[in-house]
């Protein structure tokens, strides 16, 4: 059995992370829409020249546009980078703990450089065999590292993730993928809704819990 744990909102509080790293920006004189704007700003020309997210990036937009210390605010930014594990969902520790490491795979949609930031600081990355981030659909990774890795063609395959579009292409795709879809009261998309899954959950508990009584394996 290999079990594909997506990142954001499954095991890590995205969305209150969201919100103490704007804190951060604005302990140093930068207001929300001053964030928002700049964050936008930085995106958009990222993409345009096939860059992906730098919180040091939008610094720079900043400080040609505030008055503000940036040598400090770079210094606050990695300092709060260094240290995410309170964002990590209380429930990540005993689901990984049910099951061995060369069974467990992190994948994260997102741009590559802050998704490892991330990553590296909420200390999960030591519990899985390999970490993939991307911004390809979740199925064409998993067929990939099946490929890469030489699964088992009797070996379960599951994917617990958020985002209702995910799995509704991994089952359209890959059918012989378990798919479950999580939505935390917490997740900034637990309200959407998912037309395809095989079963859906509100916190890792309750996935490892069907994974052991469903005997996959």
């Amino acid at each position: 059995m290999k079990i594909f744990v997506d990142f954001d909102d499954v095991i890590f509080n995205a969305k209150r992370f969201k919100n103490d790293f704007i804190r951060v920006f604005a302990r140093n004189g930068i207001t929300r829409s001053e964030f928002e704007n700049s964050y936008y700003t930085f995106q958009k020309k990222a993409q345009m020249e096939g860059r992906y997210y730098d919180p040091k990036k939008q610094v720079e937009v900043l400080r040609r546009r505030n008055r503000i210390d940036h040598e400090k605010l770079a210094r606050d930014i990695d300092a709060f980078m260094s240290d995410l594990e309170k964002y990590v969902f209380r429930d990540v520790s005993n689901f990984l703990g049910n099951f061995k490491k060369k069974d467990l795979y992190l994948i994260s949609y997102g741009h590559v450089k802050h998704q490892k930031a991330k990553i590296k600081g909420s200390g999960v990355r030591k519990y899985f065999k390999k970490v993939v981030i991307s911004k390809d659909r979740k199925i064409n990774i998993i067929k990939e590292v099946i490929r890469k890795d030489n699964f088992s063609p009797n070996e379960s395959v599951i994917l617990i993730d958020d985002r209702p579009e995910q799995l509704e292409r991994a089952e359209k795709e890959r059918k012989s993928v378990v798919t479950f879809h999580m939505c935390r009261p917490e997740g900034r998309y637990s309200d959407l809704i998912c037309t395809a899954m095989d079963y859906e959950v509100k916190n890792l508990k309750e996935a490892a819990g069907i994974i052991k009584k469903e005997g996959m394996k």
